[in-house]
């Protein structure tokens, strides 16, 4: 080989050496960084560092809407109100606009509302609007099986029915009936579904609703709109349902008994006539919901709030996991539960995203004083709920929802709008991706990181009674008073 091309040759060679090396250190590099298909590097900062890199995936389970302005799919955070308390319901005049300014100053921080369709105006599309009458198609439905009891206990025997009878076409068609109604009676609205309250408890009944049949609710809805909000709320209280009591007999006995196996309740259970399935409510591990005295009077089993805690959890995870395909958006209302022991919306919350793994939770809370003890002032039952809502935020929820009691005044919602205004204005944040999540008994902490390195704290502390140290790098704050909420960014 001639001596100027072997040059050439070894000077290529070297180049070639030295690209191979280049890389190999660059791989390495990001082999040391662990950056992966879930990791992204952030950009620049302004004051030229670089900022740990964020995760593409979200950090918890959202909702997606298009943005109508951009055509953008944005994360989508429901805050949505039952009824609206302080604003004048009207009959007929769908056009009428006189309460109008009332309805946008007591709806402003909120972007969806169930309003009973007497009571409906035009001008309440600028608001999604909720609609479920799917209790009333399936007891409907029910209703004309002449086999079926009649009795007081009736509701067993129809949830027997329905999980031999799913699929039959005439069920099927009374649901996509329903669906056609809803859609042809509100064609100016943006719809929104909640098909049946409480459904693993039995919405009106007093038996459980099998999950097959809130699976043909959401596909009829599915056949006629596009990429619907389908709300499901699975329990009014995570102590226990019928549910469990299926569950645990099924475990020594190859189907459930024709009638009701009362011989299993105790003398006092037998005793309640008003609601004789009453007795059959119960936990995952068999612990009864309810305790009856010999004339079947009945309130809740005294349970301490550890092991309240355990069956709440466990109860909660195992229905969420049974009902997933319900829909696409859980909730779980438990108010009074809630009022006394605030750390249940955390419990439920993490409960619900175990069950579901992989659906966007909305609990619901009370906005109207339906759980207000008497002797507790509007204010501190606000604060309260306040401490409630974003507890289940800092564990995960993304949305929250509102049952506002009718028969109340509008004095506890009123006291709940600031708190409503103030949550909208620290959604920008809520959005932010999730760094860290800390809870120690009572305290709950989740740190959220921006686009560009900026570091927020949400914290609160469930504790009625004591004071929650807040030992957080950066955070000036260091305790938190009881019920307390603390919102800031991290300087």
């Amino acid at each position: 080989m001639p001596a100027g091309i072997n040059k050439k040759y070894m000077w290529n060679k070297i180049q070639l050496i030295g690209i191979v090396f280049f890389l190999l250190c660059v791989n390495f590099a990001c082999s040391e960084r662990g950056l992966d298909d879930s990791e992204t590097e952030n950009p620049t900062a302004d004051n030229d560092t670089i900022v740990d890199p964020l995760p593409i995936a979200d950090t918890e389970k959202w909702l997606y809407k298009k943005n109508k302005l951009t055509s953008k799919e944005e994360k989508f955070f429901g805050i949505g109100l039952w009824h609206v308390p302080g604003y004048t319901l009207t009959e007929n005049n769908y056009t009428d606009v006189t309460h109008y300014d009332d309805f946008k100053e007591r709806t402003a921080s909120s972007n969806i509302v169930i309003i009973d369709s007497r009571y409906l105006k035009s001008y309440m599309n600028e608001k999604i609007l909720m609609i479920g009458n799917f209790s009333a198609t399936l007891h409907g439905y029910l209703d004309k099986i002449t086999a079926l009891p009649k009795s007081s206990d009736k509701d067993y025997y129809r949830t027997q029915y329905l999980k031999g009878n799913a699929n039959n076409p005439e069920l099927i068609e009374a649901f996509d009936n329903e669906v056609r109604r809803i859609v042809n009676k509100y064609p100016e609205f943006e719809r929104a579904y909640f098909p049946i309250d409480e459904i693993a408890l039995g919405g009106v009944a007093k038996w459980f609703i099998p999950p097959v049949i809130g699976e043909k609710m959401y596909e009829s809805i599915k056949k006629r709109e596009t990429n619907p909000i389908v709300l499901v709320d699975l329990m009014g209280h995570g102590r226990g349902s019928t549910f469990f009591f299926e569950q645990n007999y099924l475990k020594t006995h190859a189907s459930m008994p024709v009638k009701p196996p009362y011989d299993l309740l105790s003398e006092g259970t037998n005793a309640q006539k008003t609601y004789p399935l009453l007795g059959f409510s119960q936990a995952y591990d068999g612990t009864p919901v309810y305790k009856f005295d010999h004339n079947g009077n009945y309130s809740y089993e005294n349970l301490n709030i550890e092991t309240l805690k355990r069956i709440w959890y466990e109860n909660v995870r195992q229905i969420a996991s049974a009902y997933q395909r319900n829909g696409n958006v859980f909730s779980i209302n438990a108010f009074r539960d809630f009022y006394a022991n605030p750390i249940l919306a955390g419990v439920t919350t993490d409960a619900m995203k175990d069950g579901l793994k992989d659906k966007p939770i909305w609990l619901y809370f009370d906005g109207n004083g339906y759980a207000k003890p008497a002797n507790v002032t509007p204010e501190n039952y606000v604060k309260n709920v306040k401490c409630q809502i974003y507890t289940s935020i800092v564990h995960g929820a993304t949305g929250i929802f509102f049952w506002n009691d009718w028969s109340k005044t509008a004095i506890v919602f009123d006291n709940l709008l600031p708190v409503l205004k103030e949550l909208n204005e620290n959604l920008y944040m809520i959005y932010f991706h999730t760094i860290e999540r800390k809870i120690e008994n009572d305290l709950h902490v989740m740190i959220k990181k921006d686009g560009n390195g900026g570091k927020y704290i949400i914290a609160t502390n469930t504790s009625k009674t004591n004071d929650a140290a807040l030992n957080v790098h950066g955070v000036e704050k260091k305790k938190l008073n009881p019920l307390e909420v603390y919102v800031s960014k991290i300087q």
